[in-house]
């Protein structure tokens, strides 16, 4: 009782803490417990738990990264480009940011997945490291672009739609319609330079289509999702916030627990429409590519409308308390508050891919993991907004203490560009792999292929500790390499006539027919409750 009690006794000696004291205490305290729960949960034993936890870091580090870049570039173009326009020069601005995104997108994409490597006469390299690269810049640049659309359908909405809520919501089908047309037109030219060499598509091509689209529909997702939100929260309040979603300190703390509620109840709506999406193909049951596509769009819209409405609810209950005259506290507690929710969540969907809640055929089972794992970007993306919010709140502190020296927009971007020259490479090199890695596992084919790292650790295990028997490592060898051999399916391989095979060991000789070792009995590949154990001294 009196060690507890210290530091209560020496803090009534101090001066009082001021707010900034109190959100770094937070800060620190915070940053603790979630470092320490991503130790548990990457390490738990339920492998969807684990899996689930290496997406959420990865998303959450994604979007973290996408936010800072598109924010520090956005602050020096409002400050050099738009500021002293007007409000349609402003509209073409933040109109023409999201045309260079995009673009921006399609390029670098085209690049690193080596679909126009035949243009400058370059080989392109093996399709599993394509896929590494092609993928981390694929996510970073739908959500840089997912927020430059915000900003620019935002601006619009700000323009023209901002009389009225029930117009505010009008900025939702132009918004769809506008990036419909521009995902087809980029469609267009993608199909005409995949077959300007040799009028057919190869894996390279095809794989910068498919990493593409699936871009574009996130970044309709998120972008559709927060003008819908931002529409909801006028209707609700008869306020509309800014393009960045901030409303005045008049009114930010004014919004009671009936209008929390009714932003609540949006987003549950919101996220059983998203849930009906999953089982459209019992609605549509032959739908064209175009028409499916359309589908996944308005999938991923649903979810991110609910896991919008979520955090503005939250935002709202806070920003009512003492919270809301600290900003910096304020962004910190939301920024805990959302991780622990989402952490609680990711058991949530674990229960329900285990129970096969959404059906127990594979296509059912399909349908609901890539549901769900929508679902698990969707709150991710909350995880990383709101931590980007906190740092941008300690990024503009110390730019202003410098915006005598340097202007604060370039010290912004700065420093926003040293973030991301730590973070990005890391999430590169380490997490998207690892999170790449267990996803693979969940197809019959990462199934054997982890099986056989089992196998290969199980006989290290055995290596190093100096009690095994030599007879014992004798066999555990000869294991693992019929392990080997049904993983790189080489039992169906010719043999010579006459080979036999024969086992040495200190109880005699014994002749092996390899016809006679049976495939492993296949398992459910997928919600696996714990990581698989083998023995290879059986």
């Amino acid at each position: 009782v009196v060690v507890v009690c210290l530091p209560w006794l020496a803090m009534a000696e101090e001066p009082a803490a001021t707010p900034v004291d109190s959100a770094i205490s937070v800060m620190l305290l915070g940053s603790i417990g979630f470092q320490m729960s991503i130790f548990y949960l990457v390490n738990w034993p339920d492998e969807d738990i684990k899996r689930e936890t290496w997406k959420v870091i990865s998303a959450c580090i994604s979007i973290f990264v996408a936010v800072l870049l598109f924010q520090g570039f956005n602050q020096v173009v409002e400050e050099y480009i738009i500021e002293g326009g007007g409000e349609m020069w402003e509209v073409f601005v933040d109109v023409s940011q999201l045309l260079f995104w995009l673009s921006c997108m399609q390029v670098t994409l085209a690049i690193t997945s080596g679909a126009v490597n035949e243009l400058w006469g370059g080989t392109p390299p093996s399709m599993e490291k394509i896929e590494v690269n092609v993928k981390s810049l694929a996510v970073l640049l739908a959500h840089v672009t997912g927020f430059s659309s915000i900003n620019a359908f935002g601006s619009v909405q700000q323009t023209f739609f901002s009389d009225d809520p029930v117009l505010a919501f009008m900025i939702v089908p132009a918004g769809f319609f506008s990036l419909f047309a521009l995902y087809h037109g980029f469609d267009i030219l993608r199909d005409y330079v995949s077959e300007a060499d040799d009028g057919e598509v190869d894996e390279y091509e095809a794989k910068w289509d498919e990493e593409t689209e699936e871009a574009e529909n996130d970044v309709a997702g998120l972008s559709l999702a927060f003008l819908t939100v931002q529409a909801f929260r006028f209707s609700i309040s008869g306020v509309l916030p800014n393009v960045e979603g901030i409303e005045s300190p008049e009114t930010a703390g004014t919004h009671g627990p009936v209008q929390w509620l009714c932003l609540w109840v949006c987003g549950i709506a919101c996220g059983i429409l998203g849930i009906l999406c999953i089982q459209y193909k019992k609605f549509i049951p032959h739908p064209s590519a175009r028409v499916e596509r359309m589908t996944k769009i308005v999938r991923n819209y649903f979810m991110f409308a609910s896991s919008w409405s979520f955090f503005y609810t939250a935002k709202w209950a806070f920003t009512h308390t003492k919270l809301g005259e600290q900003e910096s506290m304020l962004h910190v507690v939301l920024a805990l508050v959302v991780t622990a929710v989402v952490f609680v969540n990711i058991f949530v969907i674990d229960y329900i891919l285990d129970n096969d809640l959404f059906g127990q055929s594979e296509e059912e089972e399909d349908e609901a993991e890539s549901a769900l794992d929508e679902v698990i970007l969707a709150l991710s993306v909350l995880v990383g907004f709101s931590w980007e919010q906190s740092f941008d709140t300690a990024v503009s502190v110390l730019a202003s203490s410098l915006s005598g020296e340097v202007p604060q927009a370039f010290v912004k971007l700065a420093m926003s560009l040293v973030l991301v020259a730590i973070v990005f490479p890391a999430w590169r090199f380490y997490i998207l792999p690892k999170e790449l890695e267990l996803t693979s596992e969940m197809s019959d084919q990462g199934q054997k292929l982890k099986r056989l790292k089992t196998h290969a650790q199980g006989h290290y295990h055995l290596m190093v500790n100096p009690e095994t028997e030599d007879h014992h490592l004798d066999k555990a060898h000869l294991k693992m390499k019929q392990e080997r051999l049904q993983y790189m399916g080489l039992h169906n391989s010719p043999e010579p006539k006459g080979l036999i095979h024969v086992q040495v060991t200190a109880k005699g000789v014994q002749i092996q027919d390899r016809s006679a070792v049976q495939e492993p009995k296949k398992q459910k590949t997928k919600h696996l409750q714990k990581a698989a154990t083998v023995n290879l001294l059986d």
